[in-house]
């Protein structure tokens, strides 16, 4: 009795305390939707992008809603000699010279113009392109991080000689093609068709670089990116060295910052990031982002990892390969495709043909 008088008294405690909570309706914070400019010109013979998009609530740049995307823009690339070029819309609010005559050359300065349809016009700051700096030499080595986050991977470092005559800003780019697998699909008798393809990853770091503690000495053994090992195969790996702006530098200091902050709550919000690009008719309104021209040096290899055991993969990367009957190319994004025997199965990706090739043993 006692039992059942206590069990009624802790119901009517909890009715109580229910009926006092209160939903609160709060208000959030709309901010304006600001443009943001992703671009650059290089010394590169490759068609140069300019990206427009708008701040807003989505999770990641790769995959932005269509109404943050800018379609109707006019965008044109122009150097201190007059020469301009104008951007074509391609999709995913990406504009792109069309002109393979037009290529960035050390010693001009650049900049983009970009007007919307409402009439607004935003200009970037003139950036300077300087020379660019020949990559001396690779180094590779194998690491296991004994994680189930990433693979076993081929660290890559390098070499360079910086210039003394002036002071000088990198940023690197690394890409590389490597083999994945899936289970591939039947295709009678045993036989199994599109288990494996090349697949591209670009890595995503920001890796910045500025002289001012070395300047005219060598920058020697730099992490400049990783390519993970899935299963059997070489990798093929591009490096891309530009040599940037103070101001350039400095924008992507600040936002590697921003990025890698781990405050607390208490922490002050992050702001906004301001570039290089304005609105001609009001300084004080910035866009987001950058538009930047950097001179580029590029070194490729292929990399021969000559230790890749069963042992290795079955540790490491035996959980990337997904469950069921997929083709390879179709699964991964960014990979290459190729039609069936007796077509060449598993293609290299082209344009390695006289990469360096070095030997990896661990």
């Amino acid at each position: 009795m006692r039992f059942k008088k206590m069990t009624v008294a802790i119901i009517v405690v909890m009715l109580t305390f229910s009926a006092c909570i209160k939903e609160v309706a709060i208000k959030t914070r709309k901010e304006k939707a600001i443009l943001v400019v992703e671009g650059s010109i290089t010394t590169d013979s490759l068609p140069y992008s300019v990206r427009l998009t708008y701040s807003g609530p989505y999770k990641s740049g790769l995959d932005v809603p269509d109404e943050f995307l800018e379609k109707q823009a006019k965008v044109t690339i122009t150097d201190d000699q007059g020469n301009a070029t104008n951007l074509a819309y391609i999709g995913n609010g990406i504009y792109e010279t069309n002109d393979p005559g037009y290529i960035g050359k050390p010693g001009r300065n650049y900049s983009v113009a970009i007007e919307l349809k409402d009439g607004r016009k935003y200009i970037s700051t003139p950036e300077k392109m300087k020379q660019p700096v020949i990559i001396s030499a690779l180094n590779v080595k194998f690491a296991l991080d004994n994680n189930f986050i990433v693979p076993a991977s081929l660290h890559v470092l390098l070499d360079t000689k910086d210039p003394a005559v002036e002071e000088n800003y990198y940023k690197w780019n690394f890409y590389s093609w490597v083999m994945r697998q899936t289970h591939g699909i039947p295709c009678g008798f045993g036989c199994t068709l599109y288990e494996y393809c090349f697949q591209k990853i670009a890595d995503k770091e920001v890796r910045v670089l500025s002289d001012a503690a070395i300047n005219g000495n060598e920058i020697k053994n730099l992490l400049i990116g990783k390519s993970y090992i899935y299963t059997y195969g070489n990798s093929y790996i591009d490096i891309a060295q530009l040599s940037i702006t103070r101001e350039a530098y400095q924008f992507w200091r600040r936002y590697e910052d921003q990025v890698s902050r781990t405050g607390s709550i208490l922490d002050p919000l992050p702001a906004s990031i301001k570039g290089n690009v304005f609105n001609a008719a009001d300084p004080n309104d910035f866009a987001l982002g950058y538009f930047s021209a950097s001179a580029v040096s590029h070194k490729r290899a292929i990399l021969i990892p000559f230790n890749v055991t069963r042992y290795l993969l079955d540790i490491s990367a035996v959980q990337f390969i997904p469950d069921g009957s997929q083709v390879c190319f179709d699964y991964f994004p960014n990979a290459l495709s190729y039609p069936p025997p007796p077509a060449d199965q598993y293609p290299p990706p082209p344009g390695w043909e006289n990469a360096e090739r070095i030997e990896v043993h661990w």
